[in-house]
């Protein structure tokens, strides 16, 4: 009992020299500015989801009530678009630079790097302004202000060795300091993580998304942790107050510059991806000299049109009626196309995967990468969120073209319809997308949950033995 007095003592009196240098200004401060941002990245976002809701609205009204044939209604396509998600405003992560529509359109694809950049998962491009370059860039600058000198000024005073002469622990005054230094973190913190929370059930967001929020304050919860018992190691073994700052500054230059701007760098050079053109190019050259052991295209269409001769009652292909003959050939096309494009499509997913695993991997030595992998994929808005989009809009149009393929060999086969045009595309089905699941988000990112479960199991253990030991220099 009296051990936790002491350590309790110890946590109160720090807090207060906190709270004497201008904690609670620092604190304001730092809120407003951080809801100024947040009011000007919702009104924004409001602005963007009005706007995609509008495009959405006029883009099913032309394709519902529009009365082109068939084929040239396919060839017109239309749109899809991708949710406006509110987690975005935690993490903006790759959504600003990907493209948020996807076209549906006859024998055309938009590919997953059309409007490729240098790399998806360059994350040290100019970090956009929102609440996670807050929390990743500037929190630590905070964190480091408020602790490099804990330990290490005491060590200055004298005041360390006098505690090993008292008879006293260190554990006490270690243990004391890193309860006021996270307090004073989490004064920073918790306000605004109930605004977020707020937010979300205030725009009516669904239930994985609110899993999502709090998810994502646990991750920079731990993160801060880590960083608070960082800074007060550093200080600890510091001979001098500038010493300790000196080495935090370093290791957050380190840290939060150079080994993300390196391991992107690594990433893209390691697994860099294919041009558009040349991925083009494959396509175009899979689709007509056929996929492996599969043969050309003329051969293909010959191939299927002769396994319709016997149900449209034909001894050849020249008896097929042309019109029977266009809408099977289009069907066996839109087929082996979709066959080529995800072939070829999945290539580039893996390039995206091991470009993936890759910064995982690099997260295990840098928590920092660990936590921006962790922070975009919560707030979906990473690699794998974008992808997931693509190819449910790329299902979506492939079973879109095949039933608007299916209705023009109905209408060669009985030259009419059942259902007007209008009726037609009105019954076919919305478009629909929601984010995987929480579970699926820490599956494909084991080894960044990994990194930072050991991470805190060695600061703890750094801080056992410290107090164990008494391992501290008490002179500077």
């Amino acid at each position: 009992m009296t051990d936790l007095k002491t350590t309790t003592l110890v946590a109160q009196q720090e807090f207060r020299a906190f709270r004497e240098n201008g904690l609670k200004i620092f604190v304001l401060f730092y809120i407003l500015i951080l809801l100024g941002v947040w009011g000007s990245n919702y009104a924004q976002l409001r602005t963007a989801s009005f706007k995609n809701s509008q495009a959405k609205e006029a883009v099913d009204r032309e394709w519902k009530e529009q009365n082109r044939e068939n084929h040239s209604a396919a060839h017109w396509g239309t749109f899809l678009f991708k949710p406006v998600n509110y987690l975005s405003l935690l993490e903006s992560g790759t959504g600003i630079y990907s493209e948020n529509y996807y076209r549906v359109e006859a024998h055309k694809r938009p590919q997953l790097h059309s409007y490729r950049l240098p790399d998806l998962q360059a994350f040290m491009r100019r970090p956009d302004l929102n609440t996670a370059f807050f929390f990743q860039w500037l929190m630590p600058l905070f964190i480091i202000g408020l602790g490099f000198s804990s330990i290490s000024s005491e060590r200055e005073k004298g005041f360390l060795k006098l505690l090993s002469v008292q008879g006293a622990s260190l554990g006490h005054l270690v243990t004391g300091k890193f309860i006021a230094l996270y307090l004073a973190v989490l004064l920073f913190t918790i306000p605004p993580f109930l605004i977020m929370i707020g937010g979300l059930i205030y725009e009516n967001e669904p239930l994985n998304h609110l899993i999502r929020a709090l998810c994502w304050i646990s991750l920079y919860a731990v993160y801060f942790f880590l960083i608070s018992g960082v800074v007060l190691l550093i200080s600890a073994f510091s001979r001098s107050s500038w010493s300790s700052l000196m080495v935090c500054i370093i290791m957050w230059i380190f840290c939060v510059l150079l080994i993300p701007k390196f391991s992107s760098s690594a990433a893209d050079g390691k697994y860099p991806l294919p041009s558009y053109h040349e991925f083009e190019h494959q396509i175009k050259t899979g689709f007509d000299k056929g996929l492996g052991y599969d043969v050309e295209y003329t051969v293909r269409s010959e191939n299927y049109l002769k396994k319709h001769l016997k149900q449209f009652h034909a001894d050849s292909i020249s008896q097929l009626p042309e019109k029977i003959r266009f809408a099977l050939d289009l069907i066996q096309a839109e087929a082996y196309e979709n066959k080529v494009n995800r072939y070829y499509s999945k290539k580039v997913e893996a390039k995206f995967e091991q470009q993936q695993t890759f910064m995982d991997a690099m997260g295990i030595l840098n928590p920092f990468i660990a936590v921006q992998q962790l922070s975009m994929a919560f707030a979906g808005t990473d690699v794998s969120h974008h992808i997931d989009f693509f190819n449910k809009a790329e299902l979506y149009r492939n079973a879109t073209m095949d039933r608007l393929n299916q209705r023009e060999l109905e209408i060669a086969i009985s030259e009419k319809d059942r259902l007007s045009n209008k009726e037609f595309y009105s019954s076919l089905p919305e478009f629909r997308c929601e984010f995987p699941s929480v579970g699926a988000v820490i599956k494909d990112h084991t080894a960044a949950v990994f990194s930072l479960l050991l991470w805190t199991g060695v600061l703890i253990f750094s801080f056992m033995i410290i107090i164990k030991r008494n391992y501290v220099s008490y002179e500077g």
